[in-house]
């Protein structure tokens, strides 16, 4: 799948699999790209700690990247860049529940939202509060 600069075989490594399909899905303009993984999409909280954590059924691309920044695993926020670039759609699947819905990332524009929280992660030993709203300044 892919060389090192002297010719030698070497993997993508972590995440690189999803990377290239993000890049060839905005090279190629396709209208969505699927990423298929262990787990049925981007999970409302790390299940580990959170026993009642769900698939979230869509987050934006700006939700997404902050859940990866601060700890889920299921996608590296590099591989969201070029289809961010690109406007197109993220889907998150289980390869071992290929009916599964998964989640949809894309634009804010398009996410009819009915929770004011997206997700919830954890970083140990650091306390971080993010708050907003129409009323701030």
């Amino acid at each position: 799948i892919a060389s090192t600069m002297d010719g030698a075989p070497t993997t993508l490594k972590r995440d690189g699999s999803d990377y290239s399909a993000s890049i060839f899905g905005k090279l190629l303009n396709a209208s969505e790209v699927h990423i298929w993984t262990d787990v049925d999409g981007v999970l409302s909280a790390d299940p580990r700690r959170v026993p009642e954590a769900f698939s979230l059924e869509e987050v934006t691309y700006e939700e997404a990247m902050e859940l990866a920044y601060f700890g889920a695993k299921v996608l590296h926020p590099k591989t969201m860049t070029p289809a961010i670039d690109a406007g197109i759609p993220l889907f998150i699947r289980n390869t071992f529940n290929p009916d599964g819905r998964g989640t949809r990332i894309g634009p804010s524009a398009e996410l009819a939202r009915k929770t004011m929280m997206a997700g919830f992660t954890t970083v140990d030993n650091v306390a971080v509060i993010n708050v907003c709203g129409t009323g701030m300044l």
